[in-house]
């Protein structure tokens, strides 16, 4: 059975990324899936002298534009570990997400000249900049949006800077103006660095890291105006008893995937392992003390690796943790992404999803050393991994049959389609009532066999054309399946 045309149609789409649409099931098991990485990694890299020692894209944004085919992404250029680093937006461009092309845009000049791919350079640093594009606002001129870390300088100010969030905007993506009171949300430089942003139900919504007393934590912070931020921030995410000891919760990215809230959750784990009483005792001191210490002090001893993890949300509220292993493997040692793996916001193109990521690798601990030392050894440049569509996770089964049964509710389109892998299997799906009872002519004995591997396979039976006539009445589904994965249901018009 070939795909069908409904792409776009789609109402309603329930992946398994946790059981809130099972009823029950048996013979099936949920299977969470890697984003394959790209041979061609890095895909961007750290070649312009602008762009210094880095080139990464994990709070930037990487979009798809369906009118010029063209994959477009803006990104942090030049590391930043102090207020007078240079670092700052670029943008660059692609035809197929793998080959990126740095344009000269002749807007922001650089060591006396503008033949560079910068579209903001702020006053001071630019750490981790988070664009969006807000098809929302009413004025033109504010379309694109950017928040960052930076300040500017201040003598009356600790060291000299006033630090804290900085926004921008701008109409085209390439042009941009800061706000003249930046940093329009001062606070400690430890807290609340955007790493996810986004415009939801008429609020603007950040996830940052924010300082844990001394451990890193995952925030929430809300705006109605993107200038002017609730605060305190909401935590989100911290680190908990069934984490291995060292672990902190450095970010995340999160994505509305037709209607299900994912973040990309950003893990950090201090090496070497910590035993569990040594990790509570950093924690009692840092709560003491109230400001960082350890583990941040360590990490320059002791190295670190950070990966990225799924996480799961309804409302962008409240949110879990739902498989605590890496979404993007780590490279081999010596590897370019040996230790570092943050993933930024997923984007759809061409029925796949890609993942881009911050890579970067380290160098070992030297045996007795007691005192600091620098660990990274290469540039932080960005990586790419890709899933099929809806591919976080499935729901899969051998040779034995599989049942699934959803949980009720109100059906609102005319079509059924599944996403599944069934090359080797079949799947028939089956209609029931709000109790749990067959629908005549929706039943299993009258349902056409679904094979193959499809995005889009439409659910048919023997006499009925398509699910319109149950349109506005309550309904579970039933799926039968062999050896295969099913990795999502829609409901489409």
């Amino acid at each position: 059975m070939s795909d069908c045309a409904f792409a776009d149609a789609t109402i309603r789409k329930e992946l398994f990324l946790d059981e809130r649409f099972v009823e029950k099931m048996s013979g099936l098991t949920r299977r969470f899936h890697q984003a394959v990485k790209c041979s061609e990694n890095p895909v961007i890299r750290t070649d312009r002298p602008w762009e210094i020692d880095a080139a990464f894209v994990d709070t930037g944004m990487v979009i798809y534009d369906e009118k010029e085919q063209l994959f477009k992404a803006w990104y942090q250029g030049g590391g930043c570990y102090g207020p007078e680093d240079g670092s700052h937006m670029c943008y660059a461009t692609s035809k197929d997400g793998i080959e990126w092309e740095k344009p000269s845009l002749g807007v922001v000049e650089y060591k006396g000249s503008k033949d560079n791919n910068i579209v903001l350079m702020a006053k001071c640093m630019m750490h981790d900049p988070a664009p969006i594009i807000d098809l929302k606002e009413p004025d033109p001129q504010k379309r694109f949006k950017a928040i960052w870390w930076g300040g500017r300088r201040e003598p009356s100010a600790k060291d000299g800077w006033l630090l804290g969030h900085c926004v921008g905007f701008s109409a085209d993506g390439i042009s941009w103006t800061e706000h003249p009171d930046n940093p329009v949300w001062p606070s400690d430089p430890e807290v609340a660095v955007p790493f996810g942003l986004e415009h939801r139900r008429g609020k603007y919504v950040m996830y940052n890291s924010a300082d844990g007393y001394g451990m890193r934590v995952t925030a929430r912070a809300e705006s109605e105006d993107f200038v002017h931020w609730k605060l305190p921030p909401k935590l989100v995410f911290q680190s908990d008893e069934e984490d291995v000891p060292g672990t902190e919760i450095g970010g995340m990215g999160a994505i509305d995937y037709y209607g299900t809230q994912i973040g990309m959750l950003w893990v950090i784990r201090n090496l070497p392992d910590f035993t569990r009483e040594e990790w509570r005792s950093i924690v009692e001191r840092n709560i003491r003390q109230g400001f960082l210490g350890a583990p941040i002090a360590l990490n320059a001893v002791r190295c670190r690796i950070m990966y990225t993890e799924l996480a799961t949300s309804v409302d962008g509220l409240n949110w879990q943790r739902i498989n605590r292993q890496p979404f993007i493997s780590f490279g081999p040692e010596e590897s370019w992404d040996e230790c570092l793996l943050l993933a930024a916001k997923p984007i759809v193109a061409n029925d796949k999803i890609y993942i881009y990521y911050t890579g970067q690798g380290r160098v070992k601990q030297t045996p007795g050393t007691k005192e600091a030392e620098k660990i990274g050894k290469w540039n932080i440049d960005t990586g790419l991994a890709m899933l099929r569509l809806d591919g976080f996770v499935s729901l899969q089964t051998g040779s034995e049959q599989g049942v699934l049964v959803t949980k009720d509710f109100i059906f609102e389109g005319n079509k059924l389609a599944i996403n599944v892998d069934a090359d080797k299997g079949s799947v028939k799906l089956e209609i029931l009532d709000e109790a749990g009872e067959p629908i005549g002519g929706f039943t299993k004995d009258e349902a056409e066999t679904i094979t193959g591997d499809e995005l889009r396979a439409e659910a048919r039976w023997k006499t009925k054309k398509d699910c319109s006539e149950l349109k506005g009445r309550r309904i579970k589904l039933r799926l039968f399946l062999e050896n295969a994965d099913l990795y999502s249901i829609s409901v489409v018009s």
